[in-house]
């Protein structure tokens, strides 16, 4: 398998790919145990489409976001355009994927990814923000 990845271009597009995989089985997990009462098709109905749902959303998440960043001129602007517009998108993706799979219950299996997934944003946008500040130290130019 390290053969295969042996290339760092090859590893960076596997890397957001690996991520989304096994947080969207996770995720569809969790959406499955929180329809269990429910029944056993109800429940893997909700784990199958919150797995699809998450991968997607995470692939997704990660282009859009790095783009809203890079949107304003000010990098500080960027940061919450990013994290705020991500996070609202991701939500809203996950709710009415799981609307239109019929999920009773939608905001318990959903609170998990929205909340991570917020927390993510937030992070990596975070992330950008100091690359930026960072890149204008050496540059001799404020960031604020």
């Amino acid at each position: 398998m390290s053969a295969l990845l042996g290339s760092r271009r090859l590893r960076e597009q596997v890397r957001p790919v690996l991520a989304a995989l096994i947080g969207g089985g996770a995720y569809g997990c969790w959406a499955a145990f929180a329809q269990h009462r429910l029944g056993l098709g109800v429940a893997l109905r909700a784990g199958l489409a919150q797995v699809g749902l998450s991968v997607i959303a995470t692939l997704v998440a990660v282009l859009v976001l790095e783009r809203l960043f890079r949107w304003p001129s000010n990098p500080v602007r960027g940061f919450w355009l990013a994290a705020l517009g991500t996070s609202t998108l991701s939500a809203v993706w996950l709710y009415v994927g799981h609307l239109l799979a019929g999920t009773p219950n939608i905001v318990v299996a959903i609170a998990p990814p929205v909340m991570v997934g917020t927390a993510s944003d937030f992070l990596y946008a975070g992330a950008l923000l100091a690359l930026a500040r960072r890149a204008a130290d050496t540059a001799d130019a404020p960031v604020r």
